[in-house]
């Protein structure tokens, strides 16, 4: 029971450490080692298993903490992103020249369906129209 005062304790004075801490009991509790019930579960196979509710208490801990495992294990900068291909931008400001400045608008806009190529190709041809 002292496990659960002291993440307790932790969620209002540290989330990031409470985050692991709590993390580790429901591990710890998965693998057997820790149990707060007078009956054990385990599912496996010649005395190796796992405590289901461990299993259901860590799988909603994670699901329901995905905002603060995206904040203690950030992605590196730069994975995700892809380089602009530069012949694809020009491809695309040739086909967009001749669109309206609110057709080039809504193509900037963030929550288009468009690429991100063709978003710089709009931006640059929006420059263009607003500088004649």
């Amino acid at each position: 029971m002292g496990c659960l005062t002291i993440a307790t304790i932790l969620y209002f004075a540290n989330r990031k450490v409470y985050f692991l801490f709590y993390a580790l009991t429901l591990t710890i509790g998965l693998i057997g080692f820790l149990d707060f019930y007078i009956t054990t579960y385990t599912v496996g196979f010649a005395g190796v298993g796992v405590n289901p509710i461990f299993l259901g208490l860590l799988m909603l801990f994670f699901a329901v903490s995905k905002k603060q495992m995206d904040k203690f294990l950030p992605e590196k900068a730069g994975t995700n992103e892809r380089t602009l291909n530069e012949n694809l931008i020009k491809s695309f400001e040739s086909k967009f020249k001749d669109k309206t400045i609110l057709e080039l608008n809504e193509i900037v806009d963030g929550n288009s369906k468009f690429t991100n190529e063709a978003r710089e190709a709009a931006k640059r041809v929006l420059k263009t129209k607003n500088l004649l």
